[in-house]
């Protein structure tokens, strides 16, 4: 978890939220100084820190303990429906202005040991004046990060650039993310040109269906980030370079899945080439032994008499005729595969 200590453990597996904490769902809390400077708050001083009015506060909540809406709405002054809102799931990625307080419903990574990293999930915040209050249902990679952050000695003056820098974590695993697939593209643009494709079709396939989740997880951020600036009075601008990396994120994705879609016909054209040799292999085959067939079936037939029958030299002269014949129909098909 994020820091239930000054200790604090990392936010690594996802415990049943704790019946006797004095925050319900709690994770970690920090105060932020005028400086921006984090002090960790345990649970019991968190109620005071949020009465006190100094500085700023960070809280993050486990949503999965449902008494999380009547403490943000009694001890926090959260309004009890966009506290209801919070602590429930969203279907899609938004942001809504409440009374001067910002809802919002953004795409994390999760963070667990027994699961992909890339694993999206879901990160729910409220951003105020004096505080910024994140929840999550399983533990995200941006919210460790931040606390590792903190714990390096990172300041944030004000709620909104901290807000920005945890969704910002995204974006970083993002780039990430998409330069490792990267890397596994050219390798298999290396093993297409040496002609040792077999095998690469499924990886790219896995590959292609890696970089769609992630673009449609990243498109939809933009897309919340740029509705909300156009819809919600005072946004803050700040969250305008996000938007911008977002976009340039969005074009480096679409190259990348062009690229992917490109290599992918490239193994399929190569795949039907392959596959037509082999079957021009085969009519070669089938063409040339066709004619001692019939040559074989002409001496077969149970006539009283047949060429050569009575000399000794007529089943080598039929031999000689099936060769000859094969051979023909071999020179036939190459002239006419030159043409």
């Amino acid at each position: 978890m994020l820091a239930e200590t000054a200790g604090s453990k990392t936010e690594i597996d996802t415990p049943p939220p704790r019946l006797d904490s004095a925050v319900p769902g709690f994770i970690g809390a920090y105060l932020f100084e005028a400086a921006g400077k984090a002090t960790p708050l345990h649970d019991t001083d968190t109620a005071a820190a949020f009465a006190s009015g100094q500085g700023w506060i960070w809280l993050h909540l486990n949503l999965s303990d449902r008494r999380c809406p009547r403490w943000l709405a009694q001890v926090a002054g959260i309004d009890p429906a966009v506290a209801a809102e919070f602590s429930e799931p969203s279907p899609r990625q938004v942001i809504l202005g409440k009374d001067g307080i910002l809802l919002g419903f953004l795409a994390d990574f999760r963070r667990e040991f027994d699961t992909d990293p890339s694993e999206p999930a879901s990160l729910s915040f409220l951003l105020g004046r004096s505080f910024v209050i994140t929840g999550r249902n399983r533990a995200v990679q941006s919210a460790e990060q931040m606390r590792r952050e903190l714990a390096r000695g990172a300041t944030y003056a004000a709620p909104t650039d901290f807000l920005i820098s945890l969704v910002s974590q995204f974006a970083d695993k993002l780039d990430a993310t998409m330069h490792e697939l990267l890397d596994g593209m050219e390798i298999i643009e290396d093993h297409i040109l040496d002609e040792r494709h077999r095998g690469e079709r499924r990886r790219l396939m896995l590959l292609r269906r890696q970089a769609a989740m992630l673009h449609r997880h990243m498109r939809a951020m933009r897309r919340a980030l740029v509705l909300a600036d156009r819809t919600i009075p005072d946004f803050p601008q700040a969250f305008q370079g996000l938007t911008s990396r977002l976009h340039n994120l969005d074009q480096d994705f679409e190259t990348l899945e062009a690229r992917a879609r490109f290599f992918h016909d490239e193994i399929d054209a190569k795949l039907a080439a392959e596959t037509n040799r082999q079957l021009y292999a085969l009519s070669a085959l089938t063409a040339a032994f066709l004619p001692p067939a019939l040559v074989a079936g002409l001496f077969g037939m149970n006539f009283s008499w047949l060429p050569w029958q009575g000399t000794p030299y007529g089943f080598w002269i039929a031999l000689a005729l099936c060769i000859v014949s094969s051979l023909g129909v071999l020179i036939a098909v190459k002239v006419i595969g030159r043409h």
